[in-house]
This record gives structure tokens, sequence and C-alpha cells, in this order.
């Protein structure tokens, strides 16, 4: 129970980050945070107190919102293109979609002028259902007929913390993870 995961909002209600309880509890008793939502029927007790296990957590002297470099990563790719196949255009869950190079590294040298960007890039990785990076394999689009939805770019911004849906409906939170939080449907593994 005390490993139970605590969503921790900044003094503007913005989700920052998840703790677990140990770290929440430690942080009401130092007065340096307040249970926004708690577990009544659960609660955590002590020779000195006793109180209902905290869900949603707010911390007192925390104003920023943290910013995230965003890092090149497969399931950063996945993230950016919004869990869609970039050829079909279908949603799929993180385990169903690999990443796919637009231009395929083994036909890297072969290309007429460089691109202006490098091979394993942005710009040059989507994510793909199974079934349309095996049908595009190692072709050029033009090749295998196929379209991207949309070019891939690098991306600005993405937000600070990825909750699955399943968790934050477990827990209570979705109410409070309007901004700076990506809610994914994905397995939970808590």
């Amino acid at each position: 129970m005390l490993n139970s995961p605590v969503l921790t909002l900044n003094t503007g209600m913005v989700p920052i980050d998840i703790c677990n309880v140990r770290e929440a509890v430690i942080l009401q008793v130092l007065k340096k945070a307040e249970a926004i939502k708690v577990d009544e029927n659960q609660r955590i007790r002590s020779q000195y107190l006793s109180l209902p296990l905290p869900r949603v957590i707010m911390l007192f002297n925390f104003h920023k919102i943290p910013r995230k470099k965003v890092i090149h990563s497969r399931l950063n790719i996945i993230y950016r293109d919004d869990m869609r196949c970039q050829y079909c255009g279908k949603r799929y869950s993180v385990d169903e979609l690999t990443v796919d190079h637009v231009i395929p590294l083994s036909r890297w040298k072969e290309m007429p002028h460089n691109p202006p960007f490098k091979p394993n890039s942005w710009e040059n990785q989507v994510s793909a259902c199974r079934r349309c990076n095996t049908q595009k394999g190692n072709k050029l689009l033009h090749e295998c007929h196929m379209e991207l939805i949309k070019n891939p770019v690098e991306p600005q911004y993405m937000p600070y913390l990825v909750i699955s849906k399943q968790k934050a409906n477990k827990y209570g939170w979705i109410e409070f993870l309007k901004y700076n939080v990506r809610v994914v449907d994905m397995i939970d593994t808590m």
C-alpha cells in the first residue's frame, strides 16, 4: 500500500509527478503538501496519526511546470504520431506499433541527393502497424504506392507525464489530467 502511486500537482493544479504513498504522507506531515483526493476506505495508521490514503496531492510552494527535453525514442515517435499507423491511419496500442524508416536504412546511400536529416531521426521515422510495415518492407514510398498521413517532424513539446487510461481510472486521476499529461491506452503495470 505504501508503494501505490499518488499524482502530484503543483500549486496551479498541474500534474508534475507521480510519487508513492510513503512520499506523499511525508510531504503532508512536513506541511509541504495537501491531499486533494483521498481513498477514505483505506487509511495509513501509526501510533500518532491516522490519514486516509492519498491519491492526489498538491504541493504548497511549487509553481513551476517542468519542461521535458524531447528525447528521440521509439516510444516518443509513437506518441508524436498519436499512436496511429502513419500509412493506414488506424490507432493501435503501443505494443502493436512498430517504428518504420521512411527511407530504409539499406537504401540510404542510393538516394540521389542527401536528405537534410539523418537516417535515424524524427524526420525519417514514423509509427506503423505491423501489416503496413511489412507491406512497405525495404521500399521507398513511391515504389510500394503508399503515402504518409502526415510528414514526420521533430516535436517541439511533449507532455511531461504519460499515464495509462486504466491507471488514471483506477486511482481517480482523470479529472486532474487536462494539462501536461498524455493519457494513453496501454496495459497497466501497477
